[in-house]
């Protein structure tokens, strides 16, 4: 998988779970709330309590129990508890809710009810308190928790039943469910889409390099059958010889042997080749292709060198004597070219020098035409 492949997949498991983290974090549940004063009162039930974000769903009852000098329980409370179940009612602030719930837990309170701060009336918040085991934990309003605060302290036994509510937030509303679903279904989809497209595009590309290799092997296969095969004998110099082994499998040559001899006039044990050039189509030694086709290095070197110029030589007529008179062209571009008579043969003293038959170009140009009526210097 691509860099670019790897990014979006992890951007969809991202957006994947913001959504699901997010869906159970706006959810919250609420709770029944049932409060009776003795046993011969009539129960006020409403649903005006509120779970806490750690706490079991699940239903408690038992007699409220206030902690000692502390109503906020948060300098080492103490409970008077005389009987089980029992639940302890704490006011909230000046410490964390954990720190609340702990103190009780100690005193083994089967619940744990904290009423809101003065002046919020009946208004409920949600509460975060990990650590504190199983301990159920509702809150209250103020203005109910303050009622039941007073029964108590007025001598009466108040007892509490808690039951669970329903769903409240985002999450439980249907439409809110709805796009909720949508969009888990289209990043989905999305995602399966994508990998779909990817895997089709992987096995095309597999395909055509298969399809491809397919038609090479053809192309290689009738290649090696236009190759010359040799049977080596006894008198070859191949024959039991350490300078002459197979390139491909490192041994030597031996009578009867069948060689395949390649374009580049290698040749190797005919069963090693044959095997090599269906794959690699190219000689094991100097990378010859069979095929014909031309390497990146072969190319530059079958470049052509420009030619050596043509240069010529000809001598200015202004100079005089029998040596000068004798040469009328010398050819620079050609090594290999004759020397001139007039070098080849001394000159003997008291004779004459040969005269070239062949007519001075130096007197063709009109401009040396006044020079040659000249006399010679002395």
């Amino acid at each position: 998988m691509s860099w670019s492949g790897r990014r979006f997949f992890a951007w969809l498991c991202l957006m994947a779970c913001v959504a699901e983290c997010s869906s159970f974090a706006m959810l919250y549940w609420s709770a029944y709330v049932s409060v009776s004063v003795g046993n011969d009162s009539k129960p006020f039930k409403c649903e005006c309590g509120l779970y806490g974000q750690h706490s079991p769903l699940l239903g408690e009852s038992g007699v409220l129990v206030l902690p000692n000098e502390d109503p906020e329980a948060c300098n080492h409370a103490t409970f008077n508890v005389t009987g089980s179940p029992w639940i302890a009612l704490i006011a909230r602030g000046n410490c964390t809710y954990k720190e609340k719930i702990n103190a009780a837990k100690k005193y083994n309170a089967s619940a744990v009810v904290i009423y809101n701060l003065d002046g919020t009336g009946n208004e409920t918040n949600t509460m975060s308190h990990s650590g504190t085991g199983g301990v159920v934990t509702v809150m209250i309003g103020n203005v109910l928790g303050k009622y039941i605060v007073g029964l108590i302290n007025a001598g009466d036994e108040v007892f509490m039943s808690i039951e669970v509510g329903s769903p409240h937030g985002p999450w439980a509303n249907p439409v809110w469910i709805y796009c909720i679903s949508f969009a888990f279904f289209a990043i989905t989809a999305v995602t399966m889409a994508y990998f779909t497209i990817l895997t089709v595009k992987k096995i095309h590309h597999h395909m055509m390099l298969k399809r491809e290799q397919r038609h090479l092997k053809s192309v290689a296969q009738k290649a090696i059958e236009k190759l010359k095969i040799r049977t080596l004998k006894k008198g070859d110099e191949e024959v039991g010889s350490d300078n002459h082994t197979c390139a491909v499998c490192i041994e030597g040559y031996k009578h009867g042997e069948h060689v395949m001899i390649l374009t580049c006039s290698h040749f190797f044990h005919k069963p090693c080749i044959e095997p090599w050039l269906l794959e690699h189509r190219t000689c094991p030694m100097c990378k010859c292709n069979i095929l014909g086709l031309k390497t990146v290095d072969e190319e530059v070197s079958s470049g052509a060198t420009p030619s050596p110029l043509d240069v010529r030589f000809y001598p200015d007529s202004r100079l005089s004597g029998p040596f000068y008179e004798n040469l009328d062209e010398v050819a620079l571009s050609d090594p290999q070219d004759e020397t001139p008579p007039a070098l080849q043969e001394p000159i003997q003293a008291g004779q004459k020098p040969v005269q070239n038959q062949a007519t001075d170009q130096s007197h063709d140009n009109p401009a040396f035409e006044g020079d040659s009526n000249k006399t010679d210097l002395k």
